[in-house]
């Protein structure tokens, strides 16, 4: 790390840490003796990624990670973020990401950047990239992704050399050069310069403002959307990557929600489904979960829409959970039960 980095380092810290103070004097409060809501665990397996990237609608094969270290994880639990539950991708620590705001992430991990963003920079050097490919078969017309970046770039160098960013790119039938899919409007790269409290705020949470406890990051986007027109059964090729820019210094991450890359069919399905393990039966207004023996009475269900959002959650009552469906709209839903591939279907 050159000098003039060690010296970026040592002067951000000393403004993070006085402008901490005044956050932590405010929250210490509220979280003094509990946990924290956000857990992230790393060292995943490639089967465990899989099953958190899949959603409705696709089949995703041959995955790769290439993140330094424990530079990429699992996050589960409610924070400021939009998002619940899925996989992040840091330019740094992905235990680093659960903390309040007064936490520092920042990790200096000497690893190559990556080239693709480099030239969507125009020229920016990357650092500390990491990235994670695999392959696709989409069974609608379109492919969905739902994410936020966050930074603890943020704000100090806003419109700095400093601008951490992120990409998704596809290549494919239709994407002869690898296309970034998860610009925001406009087809605008997601980095610290151009989504920020100034520019394209709409799109931006300012967590220190805000006094967030349970992510470490100053600021990250709202819930965004990567979005790609494409062949059904066709195979296309993917490539998540965040990368720190300029330095190695100051983490920034990416928050990939569960479930939520998807190629939705819109089509008329069954109320009654099974995979084997699950089932779920109509009863009245409800439906009832049937879950294997082996299954921990209070274990708890997650549901989630088309979207990849949650939209309901319970613990199991035991071998059958009567869950009240009545009010969930008609759409597609996946319900997931720890350690049983979860369970797609479409309510009418």
């Amino acid at each position: 790390m050159g000098g003039f980095a060690i010296r970026r380092y040592i002067g951000s810290t000393n403004l993070k840490f006085m402008k901490h103070l005044f956050t932590l004097g405010c929250v210490v409060c509220s979280v003094f003796g509990a946990q924290a809501q956000l857990t992230v665990t790393d060292s995943l397996s490639v089967g465990a990624i899989s099953t958190l990237l899949e959603g409705i609608g696709v089949t995703v094969s041959n995955v790769a990670v290439n993140c330094a270290g424990a530079a990429m994880g699992q996050f589960n639990g409610p924070s400021e973020l939009a998002i619940t539950q899925g996989l992040v991708l840091t330019t740094g620590s992905a235990d680093a990401v659960a903390g309040n705001v007064a936490s520092f992430a920042s990790g200096y991990l000497g690893t190559p950047g990556d080239a693709t963003l480099d030239q969507e920079l125009l020229g920016g050097l990357t650092q500390d990239a990491c990235g994670l490919e695999f392959d696709c078969i989409p069974q609608g017309d379109t492919l969905l992704f739902n994410f936020s970046f966050g930074s603890e770039e943020y704000p100090e160098f806003v419109m700095t050399g400093f601008n951490d960013a992120f990409a998704i790119y596809i290549t494919g039938p239709g994407f002869t050069v690898p296309t970034n899919v998860a610009a925001i409007p406009g087809g605008t790269l997601v980095s610290i310069n151009n989504v920020n409290d100034g520019v394209n705020s709409m799109y931006f949470h300012n967590n220190e403002s805000s006094g967030g406890q349970f992510v470490a990051y100053d600021g990250f986007t709202t819930n965004l959307n990567a979005f790609a027109v494409v062949q059904p059964g066709e195979t296309y090729h993917f490539k998540v990557v965040v990368s720190d820019v300029q330095d190695g210094i100051l983490d920034s991450g990416v928050f990939l929600e569960a479930f939520s890359f998807r190629s939705p069919v819109f089509a008329n399905g069954l109320d009654e489904v099974s995979n084997g393990a699950l089932q779920l039966l109509p009863q009245g207004d409800a439906h009832v979960l049937r879950v294997p023996a082996s299954m921990v009475k209070g274990q708890e269900v997650l549901v989630f829409d088309a979207a990849g959002s949650l939209v309901h959650r319970q613990p199991l009552t035991g071998l059958n959970t009567v869950m009240p469906t009545v009010n969930w709209g008609a759409g597609m839903y996946i319900v997931q039960v720890p350690g049983i591939a979860p369970l797609r279907f479409v309510k009418n």
